[in-house]
Protein backbone atom coordinates (compact mmCIF):
# COMPACT_ATOMS: atom_id res chain seq x y z
CA UNK A 1 0.00 0.00 0.00
CA UNK A 2 1.25 3.11 -1.01
CA UNK A 3 1.63 6.40 0.92
CA UNK A 4 -0.79 8.34 -0.81
CA UNK A 5 -3.70 5.67 -0.15
CA UNK A 6 -2.95 5.38 3.98
CA UNK A 7 -3.21 9.29 4.00
CA UNK A 8 -6.65 9.25 1.93
CA UNK A 9 -7.98 6.52 4.55
CA UNK A 10 -7.57 8.49 7.46
CA UNK A 11 -9.05 11.68 6.43
CA UNK A 12 -11.82 9.90 5.62
CA UNK A 13 -12.30 7.96 9.03
CA UNK A 14 -11.85 12.05 10.41
CA UNK A 15 -14.71 12.94 8.03
CA UNK A 16 -16.70 10.46 9.87
CA UNK A 17 -15.98 10.54 12.98
CA UNK A 18 -16.89 14.55 12.33
CA UNK A 19 -20.63 13.86 11.40
CA UNK A 20 -20.94 11.57 13.81
CA UNK A 21 -20.50 13.83 16.57
CA UNK A 22 -22.39 16.80 14.60
CA UNK A 23 -25.44 14.54 14.16
CA UNK A 24 -25.27 13.29 17.89
CA UNK A 25 -25.65 17.35 19.16
CA UNK A 26 -28.57 18.19 16.54
CA UNK A 27 -30.35 15.08 18.11
CA UNK A 28 -29.62 16.60 21.59
CA UNK A 29 -30.92 20.20 20.77
CA UNK A 30 -34.05 18.84 19.60
CA UNK A 31 -34.90 16.58 22.44
CA UNK A 32 -34.51 19.53 25.30
CA UNK A 33 -36.84 21.84 23.06
CA UNK A 34 -39.69 19.07 22.93
CA UNK A 35 -39.14 18.91 26.99
CA UNK A 36 -39.36 22.65 27.46
CA UNK A 37 -42.58 22.63 25.01
CA UNK A 38 -43.77 19.97 26.96
CA UNK A 39 -43.10 21.18 30.67
CA UNK A 40 -45.91 22.72 31.95
CA UNK A 41 -46.01 26.35 33.17
CA UNK A 42 -44.58 27.42 36.69
CA UNK A 43 -47.12 29.14 39.29
CA UNK A 44 -46.75 32.83 40.08
CA UNK A 45 -46.63 32.66 43.66
CA UNK A 46 -48.18 36.14 45.71
CA UNK A 47 -46.26 38.21 48.75
CA UNK A 48 -48.33 37.95 52.07
CA UNK A 49 -49.41 41.07 52.49
CA UNK A 50 -48.08 43.62 55.72
CA UNK A 51 -50.24 44.42 58.94
CA UNK A 52 -52.04 47.39 58.92
CA UNK A 53 -51.19 48.10 62.87
CA UNK A 54 -47.51 48.17 63.19
CA UNK A 55 -46.56 46.55 66.53
CA UNK A 56 -46.19 48.42 69.39
CA UNK A 57 -43.07 48.79 71.31
CA UNK A 58 -42.80 47.31 74.94
CA UNK A 59 -41.92 49.79 77.97
CA UNK A 60 -38.00 49.83 78.84
CA UNK A 61 -37.96 47.80 82.24
CA UNK A 62 -34.53 50.03 82.85
CA UNK A 63 -36.59 53.55 82.59
CA UNK A 64 -39.08 52.32 85.51
CA UNK A 65 -36.08 51.39 87.92
CA UNK A 66 -34.41 54.59 87.35
CA UNK A 67 -37.35 57.51 87.36
CA UNK A 68 -35.11 59.94 89.31
CA UNK A 69 -31.83 61.57 88.65
CA UNK A 70 -28.99 60.77 92.02
CA UNK A 71 -28.53 64.15 93.75
CA UNK A 72 -25.18 65.73 94.60
CA UNK A 73 -24.51 65.15 98.23
CA UNK A 74 -24.21 68.39 100.00
CA UNK A 75 -21.18 69.20 101.33
CA UNK A 76 -21.20 70.90 105.34
CA UNK A 77 -20.32 74.18 105.87
CA UNK A 78 -17.06 73.67 107.60
CA UNK A 79 -15.98 72.12 104.17
CA UNK A 80 -17.32 75.22 101.67
CA UNK A 81 -15.71 77.79 103.99
CA UNK A 82 -12.23 76.12 103.61
CA UNK A 83 -12.40 75.78 100.17
CA UNK A 84 -13.05 79.65 99.54
CA UNK A 85 -13.98 81.62 103.05
CA UNK A 86 -15.29 84.32 100.65
CA UNK A 87 -18.37 82.57 99.23
CA UNK A 88 -21.51 82.70 101.42
CA UNK A 89 -23.04 79.21 102.50
CA UNK A 90 -26.59 79.19 102.32
CA UNK A 91 -28.79 78.69 104.70
CA UNK A 92 -29.98 75.67 106.09
CA UNK A 93 -33.26 73.81 105.82
CA UNK A 94 -34.42 73.78 109.49
CA UNK A 95 -34.92 69.25 110.66
CA UNK A 96 -38.13 68.04 111.35
CA UNK A 97 -39.43 69.49 114.61
CA UNK A 98 -37.43 73.14 113.93
CA UNK A 99 -39.36 75.98 114.21
CA UNK A 100 -38.26 78.21 111.24
CA UNK A 101 -36.55 81.69 111.84
CA UNK A 102 -38.96 84.37 111.30
CA UNK A 103 -38.62 87.13 108.19
CA UNK A 104 -37.12 90.38 108.47
CA UNK A 105 -40.33 92.77 109.17
CA UNK A 106 -41.03 95.38 106.23
CA UNK A 107 -41.52 99.16 106.23
CA UNK A 108 -45.02 99.51 106.25
CA UNK A 109 -46.48 101.09 103.04
CA UNK A 110 -49.84 102.95 103.33
CA UNK A 111 -52.14 102.52 100.00
CA UNK A 112 -51.29 105.21 97.51
CA UNK A 113 -47.86 106.18 98.77
CA UNK A 114 -44.91 106.10 95.99
CA UNK A 115 -41.72 104.96 97.13
CA UNK A 116 -38.62 106.04 95.58
CA UNK A 117 -35.72 108.92 95.01
CA UNK A 118 -38.97 111.26 93.38
CA UNK A 119 -42.05 111.06 95.70
CA UNK A 120 -44.84 112.47 93.82
CA UNK A 121 -45.83 115.68 95.34
CA UNK A 122 -49.12 115.28 97.04
CA UNK A 123 -52.11 117.13 96.05
CA UNK A 124 -52.16 120.14 98.98
CA UNK A 125 -48.15 120.99 98.44
CA UNK A 126 -48.84 121.42 94.67
CA UNK A 127 -49.76 124.91 94.43
CA UNK A 128 -46.66 126.28 97.17
CA UNK A 129 -43.96 127.72 96.12
CA UNK A 130 -40.58 126.16 97.71
CA UNK A 131 -38.00 128.89 98.45
CA UNK A 132 -34.48 129.18 96.08
CA UNK A 133 -32.15 128.20 99.35
CA UNK A 134 -33.83 124.98 99.67
CA UNK A 135 -34.07 124.02 96.09
CA UNK A 136 -30.51 124.71 95.68
CA UNK A 137 -29.63 122.59 98.78
CA UNK A 138 -31.85 119.74 98.20
CA UNK A 139 -30.07 119.31 94.24
CA UNK A 140 -26.64 119.20 96.30
CA UNK A 141 -27.95 116.51 98.81
CA UNK A 142 -28.89 113.80 96.09
CA UNK A 143 -27.59 110.97 96.23
CA UNK A 144 -25.18 110.23 92.87
CA UNK A 145 -26.46 106.29 93.04
CA UNK A 146 -30.04 107.73 92.58
CA UNK A 147 -30.91 108.99 88.86
CA UNK A 148 -33.61 111.75 89.90
CA UNK A 149 -35.69 113.73 86.88
CA UNK A 150 -33.37 115.19 85.09
CA UNK A 151 -33.47 119.01 84.60
CA UNK A 152 -32.73 119.95 80.99
CA UNK A 153 -30.75 123.16 80.53
CA UNK A 154 -28.16 124.12 77.99
CA UNK A 155 -24.61 124.57 78.49
CA UNK A 156 -23.47 128.76 77.77
CA UNK A 157 -20.12 128.76 75.73
CA UNK A 158 -19.51 132.34 76.95
CA UNK A 159 -19.66 131.11 80.70
CA UNK A 160 -17.53 127.93 79.56
CA UNK A 161 -14.91 129.76 77.97
CA UNK A 162 -14.62 132.29 81.05
CA UNK A 163 -16.20 135.55 79.10
CA UNK A 164 -18.08 136.35 81.55
CA UNK A 165 -17.94 135.12 85.40
CA UNK A 166 -21.23 133.56 87.03
CA UNK A 167 -23.11 129.88 87.33
CA UNK A 168 -26.20 128.48 85.80
CA UNK A 169 -28.95 128.41 88.01
CA UNK A 170 -32.52 126.55 88.35
CA UNK A 171 -34.84 127.19 85.48
CA UNK A 172 -37.29 130.61 86.10
CA UNK A 173 -41.08 129.82 85.54
CA UNK A 174 -43.66 132.72 86.36
CA UNK A 175 -46.88 131.95 84.10
CA UNK A 176 -45.37 132.98 81.13
CA UNK A 177 -42.25 134.81 82.16
CA UNK A 178 -39.43 132.07 82.66
CA UNK A 179 -36.14 131.04 81.09
CA UNK A 180 -34.86 127.64 80.92
CA UNK A 181 -31.16 128.02 81.35
CA UNK A 182 -30.91 131.29 83.20
CA UNK A 183 -27.27 132.52 84.49
CA UNK A 184 -26.31 134.58 87.70
CA UNK A 185 -23.70 136.63 86.11
CA UNK A 186 -20.85 138.68 88.79
CA UNK A 187 -18.39 139.95 85.82
CA UNK A 188 -17.88 140.41 82.06
CA UNK A 189 -15.18 140.26 80.02
CA UNK A 190 -12.39 137.69 79.75
CA UNK A 191 -8.58 139.66 79.86
CA UNK A 192 -9.66 142.56 81.82
CA UNK A 193 -13.51 141.62 83.61
CA UNK A 194 -15.69 144.32 85.10
CA UNK A 195 -17.80 143.78 88.00
CA UNK A 196 -21.49 144.30 88.35
CA UNK A 197 -22.35 146.30 91.29
CA UNK A 198 -24.77 143.60 92.18
CA UNK A 199 -24.98 139.98 90.78
CA UNK A 200 -27.51 140.34 87.23
CA UNK A 201 -30.22 137.16 86.11
CA UNK A 202 -29.53 136.74 82.20
CA UNK A 203 -30.37 134.46 80.15
CA UNK A 204 -26.82 132.78 77.45
CA UNK A 205 -27.41 135.19 74.49
CA UNK A 206 -27.39 138.20 76.81
CA UNK A 207 -24.40 137.03 78.23
CA UNK A 208 -22.44 136.89 75.04
CA UNK A 209 -23.37 140.17 73.90
CA UNK A 210 -22.39 141.50 76.86
CA UNK A 211 -18.90 139.93 76.66
CA UNK A 212 -18.40 141.51 73.56
CA UNK A 213 -20.00 144.86 74.12
CA UNK A 214 -18.20 145.60 77.33
CA UNK A 215 -14.21 145.75 75.37
CA UNK A 216 -15.51 148.60 73.29
CA UNK A 217 -16.70 150.48 76.34
CA UNK A 218 -13.74 149.95 78.31
CA UNK A 219 -12.09 151.92 75.55
CA UNK A 220 -13.74 154.24 75.78
CA UNK A 221 -13.93 154.39 79.05
CA UNK A 222 -9.77 154.94 78.91
CA UNK A 223 -10.51 157.28 76.14
CA UNK A 224 -12.87 159.64 77.77
CA UNK A 225 -11.94 159.11 81.42
CA UNK A 226 -8.29 158.11 81.09
CA UNK A 227 -9.04 154.75 83.31
CA UNK A 228 -10.63 151.36 83.09
CA UNK A 229 -13.88 150.83 84.55
CA UNK A 230 -13.93 149.10 88.00
CA UNK A 231 -17.85 148.19 87.99
CA UNK A 232 -21.44 148.79 86.54
CA UNK A 233 -24.46 149.94 88.38
CA UNK A 234 -27.63 148.11 86.59
CA UNK A 235 -31.33 148.49 87.04
CA UNK A 236 -33.94 146.06 86.13
CA UNK A 237 -32.62 142.19 84.47
CA UNK A 238 -34.30 139.79 84.83
CA UNK A 239 -38.20 140.78 85.45
CA UNK A 240 -41.78 139.45 85.27
CA UNK A 241 -43.29 142.28 83.64
CA UNK A 242 -44.98 144.07 80.79
CA UNK A 243 -43.29 146.88 78.69
CA UNK A 244 -42.25 149.60 81.19
CA UNK A 245 -44.43 148.38 84.10
CA UNK A 246 -47.75 148.78 82.30
CA UNK A 247 -50.41 147.21 82.74
CA UNK A 248 -51.51 146.62 79.36
CA UNK A 249 -49.31 145.95 76.21
CA UNK A 250 -46.70 143.28 75.53
CA UNK A 251 -44.55 141.37 77.95
CA UNK A 252 -41.70 142.95 78.44
CA UNK A 253 -38.21 141.21 77.34
CA UNK A 254 -36.88 141.55 80.83
CA UNK A 255 -39.44 138.66 81.71
CA UNK A 256 -37.54 136.18 79.84
CA UNK A 257 -33.99 137.04 81.18
CA UNK A 258 -33.28 138.95 78.04
CA UNK A 259 -32.92 142.38 78.92
CA UNK A 260 -31.02 144.58 81.17
CA UNK A 261 -31.42 148.59 81.55
CA UNK A 262 -27.38 150.27 82.32
CA UNK A 263 -27.49 153.06 85.00
CA UNK A 264 -23.80 154.04 85.72
CA UNK A 265 -20.00 153.40 85.89
CA UNK A 266 -17.40 153.69 88.47
CA UNK A 267 -13.88 154.04 87.42
CA UNK A 268 -10.86 152.67 88.54
CA UNK A 269 -9.52 156.61 89.40
CA UNK A 270 -12.21 157.22 91.53
CA UNK A 271 -15.01 158.85 88.60
CA UNK A 272 -18.67 158.09 88.39
CA UNK A 273 -21.04 159.18 85.62
CA UNK A 274 -24.37 158.34 85.48
CA UNK A 275 -26.93 158.26 82.64
CA UNK A 276 -29.69 160.59 84.27
CA UNK A 277 -26.90 163.67 84.89
CA UNK A 278 -24.05 162.57 82.33
CA UNK A 279 -26.44 162.16 79.30
CA UNK A 280 -26.24 166.25 79.02
CA UNK A 281 -23.44 166.69 81.40
CA UNK A 282 -19.83 167.67 80.96
CA UNK A 283 -18.43 167.13 78.01
CA UNK A 284 -16.69 163.97 78.58
CA UNK A 285 -19.96 162.66 79.98
CA UNK A 286 -21.66 163.10 76.66
CA UNK A 287 -18.95 161.75 74.70
CA UNK A 288 -19.21 158.31 76.58
CA UNK A 289 -22.43 157.54 77.09
CA UNK A 290 -23.59 158.83 73.26
CA UNK A 291 -20.42 156.34 72.24
CA UNK A 292 -21.81 153.83 74.74
CA UNK A 293 -25.13 154.21 72.64
CA UNK A 294 -23.89 153.71 69.39
CA UNK A 295 -21.77 150.44 70.39
CA UNK A 296 -24.51 149.03 71.44
CA UNK A 297 -26.51 149.74 68.75
CA UNK A 298 -24.40 147.48 67.10
CA UNK A 299 -24.23 144.75 69.51
CA UNK A 300 -28.28 144.46 70.59
CA UNK A 301 -31.59 144.38 68.58
CA UNK A 302 -32.97 146.74 70.73
CA UNK A 303 -31.53 149.66 72.55
CA UNK A 304 -33.43 152.44 74.20
CA UNK A 305 -32.06 155.89 75.90
CA UNK A 306 -33.00 159.23 77.09
CA UNK A 307 -33.64 160.21 73.37
CA UNK A 308 -36.38 157.31 73.15
CA UNK A 309 -39.29 157.89 76.10
CA UNK A 310 -39.49 159.07 79.17
CA UNK A 311 -38.91 155.89 81.09
CA UNK A 312 -35.72 155.60 80.19
CA UNK A 313 -34.33 158.98 81.33
CA UNK A 314 -32.06 157.35 84.10
CA UNK A 315 -31.34 154.17 82.07
CA UNK A 316 -30.19 152.64 78.99
CA UNK A 317 -32.61 149.24 78.54
CA UNK A 318 -30.67 146.89 75.98
CA UNK A 319 -31.96 143.48 74.93
CA UNK A 320 -32.06 141.07 72.30
CA UNK A 321 -35.72 140.78 71.80
CA UNK A 322 -37.20 139.56 68.28
CA UNK A 323 -38.30 142.52 65.93
CA UNK A 324 -39.85 141.43 62.43
CA UNK A 325 -40.86 139.11 60.54
CA UNK A 326 -37.16 137.17 60.08
CA UNK A 327 -35.72 139.16 63.43
CA UNK A 328 -33.30 140.81 61.64
CA UNK A 329 -34.63 144.79 62.85
CA UNK A 330 -32.88 146.68 65.01
CA UNK A 331 -34.75 149.31 67.62
CA UNK A 332 -32.26 151.99 68.20
CA UNK A 333 -33.23 155.00 70.05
Amino acid sequence: MTLFSQHSRRSVLLLSFTALIASTMIITTSDDADARRRRPPRAVTTAAPLPVVPPIPESNPRAAQSTEAPKPEEKPKEEIQKADPETPVPSQKPAAGESKPEPASKPDVKAGEQLGPNPLPKPEETGKNTEKGDQEESVEKVDPSISPDRVYQNACPALMNGEVEGSLIPPLSEGICGERSPLKITAIGKDNPVKFAAAITTNCAMAGSLANWIIEVQAEAQKDFGAEIESITTGSDYQCRKVNNGHKGRVSEHAFANALDIVAFKFKNGKKTELGTGWKGSPEEQTFWRALHKASCERFMTVIGPDGDAAHQGNLHLDQGCHGKKCEARICQ
